[in-house]
């Protein structure tokens, strides 16, 4: 192991201090102090040597020297990395990176404003001769990178059996619930959990909480309202999703200077997936994401106890506070699983929606044809019912063109890197290649939905050059790798109510557990109104379209800027 260090610090010196070489004097050969120091740290014997020899040749022995001692010590340098000796299949292209470390490019390539966020995980599955299974190194956990259907649900469906989720960063799921269906790992427990956090986002429910949806949707859109000035829909769009939160999720009753106090501690909470003190570093506590969570727990536990003295008030938490098990009416949620519960909740609830409705604002704003249909199929809406009502029934039954245009916008702008790690239980062969034992898996939905063959066009996940909604409506066009909320056994569990009901059902679910019946609701209750104000509005930065480089889902850099043009007479 010494032997390594001192190849590893060689090689290291050769990269960033230049050639290991003997200054020259006027006259003679004696050395300065600054190549003295560093030929200190070799044997005499060796610096003999090393200085008749030229600094391309003696750098290219240093550095395989250096090489050679990586691989013989890879097993201590890159743990848990080799290859399964049971299997003859070969690991997944891909490079580890730095030893113990993993992939410094990860942090380097995190997004750029022409891409997004994510761009890592699309420049190195470009560089792979199949770019649907490759590998690198996170915090030096060897892990691989899957996309496309058959593969995706060769592993994922295999949860709790082939792959479970596992902890690679204790800050990470103490931040965003170690108790909610996100990080169990064990099958009966997920099935337990599924079974009371479901009981209270029925389709049911989801109909009871329309008329919350609709009035927060309603005092958003009323900040839109006046000709010609600027407005950043993203700020629109996050307050509404999480005035939706507090509202429909948690069961809140927030004065209007407290609405803010819990927009910026969302914020900041969920600010801390991209901050490597609460990944990698001990303290999260006293982070600024730690210090959002507590106030954000406090909430919850002080509606707690007011559900315990007064009793039910319908929302999403009340449910789960209530709720019993139908196999063992004598068990209920813990505290902590409905804490946990209620931010997943909200992480994916805020993030999901007010992503996607950003996003979709651009993209309608780009491709006014869209717009018009959309804005039309309202029209005809309101003519059948003039009274202005809005159910879930309707929005799912009469508005197939509000349907797929939330299906494109994700297609095109999914999650920007992957969903949570899962650790493989045995060694798999997916593709030709081996994922041995212990190695992370994660899935990427954009490379999925990158290589969809149904998808025929060169920039097809460009939205200005790509965004068609109407291939959704053509089985055709139809595009057949599309998993914007995940795969496997997590599914929402409002997916299996439907179809037990017979309803047709137009996405998977998130791995978070998001029931689609909720975000769907408050996605396109949200569209209908828009549409409904906004006779016409046009990008304040036209065509030129850049990107945040942090996000969870990509989001457009200037918060999609719009100008309305003109308001509609309707409502």
């Amino acid at each position: 192991m010494k032997a390594t260090l001192l190849a590893l610090l060689f090689a290291a010196s050769a990269a960033f201090q230049g050639p290991i070489a003997v200054a020259p004097t006027q006259r003679g050969t004696r050395r300065s102090s600054k190549s003295q120091l560093k030929c200190a740290l070799l044997p005499s014997a060796v610096t003999n040597v090393a200085s008749r020899l030229s600094p391309p040749v003696r750098n290219s022995l240093i550095l395989g020297a250096a090489a050679v001692a990586v691989y013989k010590n890879r097993r201590v340098l890159y743990p848990g990395s080799a290859p399964d000796p049971d299997f003859s299949e070969p690991l997944p292209e891909g490079s580890l990176g730095c030893p113990l470390i993993g992939n410094l490019s990860y942090f380097a390539k995190m997004g750029d404003t022409a891409t997004g966020p994510g761009k890592f995980f699309r420049w190195r599955a470009s560089k792979y001769s199949n770019p649907r299974i490759w590998k690198y190194s996170m915090m030096g956990k060897p892990t691989v990178v899957l996309s496309g259907m058959n593969a995706l649900k060769q592993v994922f469906n295999d949860e709790f059996n082939g792959v479970k989720t596992g902890v690679i960063s204790k800050g990470f799921t103490k931040l965003f619930g170690g108790d909610s269906l996100l990080f169990v790992d064990d099958a009966g427990r997920h099935k337990y959990l599924r079974r009371l956090v479901g009981s209270a986002i029925t389709p049911e429910a989801v109909q009871a909480a329309m008329p919350m949806l609709i009035k927060s949707a309603t005092e958003q859109l009323d900040r839109i309202n006046v000709v010609g000035e600027p407005v950043e829909m993203e700020k629109i769009l996050t307050s509404y999703t999480l005035d939706v939160a507090w509202r429909v999720i948690l069961g809140l009753d927030l004065h209007q200077d407290e609405c803010q106090t819990f927009y910026d501690a969302v914020d900041d909470w969920i600010g801390g997936i991209v901050d490597p003190r609460v990944t990698m570093l001990p303290g999260m506590e006293k982070t600024k994401a730690g210090k959002a969570l507590a106030y954000l727990v406090s909430k919850i536990e002080r509606k707690l106890d007011s559900l315990e003295d007064n009793g039910s008030d319908g929302s999403t938490m009340s449910g789960m506070y209530f709720a019993r098990d139908e196999e063992d009416p004598s068990k209920r949620l813990t505290r902590d699983e409905i804490i946990s519960n209620s931010l997943l909740l909200i992480l994916a609830g805020s993030e999901t929606a007010a992503s996607t409705l950003t996003v979709a604002s651009l993209a309608l704003g780009l491709h006014q044809d869209v717009f018009e249909k959309l804005r039309d199929e309202q029209t005809a809406m309101l003519e059948r019912h003039p009274n202005g009502e809005m159910t879930r029934s309707m929005l799912e039954r009469e508005c197939p063109w509000l349907d797929v245009v939330i299906k494109e916008t994700m297609r095109i702008k999914p999650l920007a890197a992957g969903g949570a790690i899962r650790f493989a239980q045995e060694t798999l062969i997916v593709e030709g290649k081996q994922i041995p034992r212990g190695y992370g898996v994660v899935f990427n939905p954009y490379l999925t939905h990158a290589r969809d063959p149904a998808v025929r066009e060169e920039n097809g996940m460009d939205i200005v050059e790509a965004f068609k909604p109407e291939r959704w409506l053509n089985d055709e066009t139809k595009p057949t790798e599309y998993m914007p909320w995940g795969i496997g056994p997590r599914f929402c569990l409002g997916y299996n109510l439907a179809q037990a009901r017979g309803i047709q059902m137009n996405f998977h679910a998130f791995p978070s557990f998001l029931t689609i019946f909720l975000v769907q609701a408050e996605m396109k209750v949200f569209l209908a109104l828009f549409v409904r104000k906004v006779a016409a509005y046009e990008m304040v930065a036209g065509e030129s379209v850049e990107w945040k480089r942090l996000s969870i889902i990509p989001k457009p850099k200037d918060g999609s800027l719009i100008r309305v043009t003109s308001f509609s007479d309707g409502s």
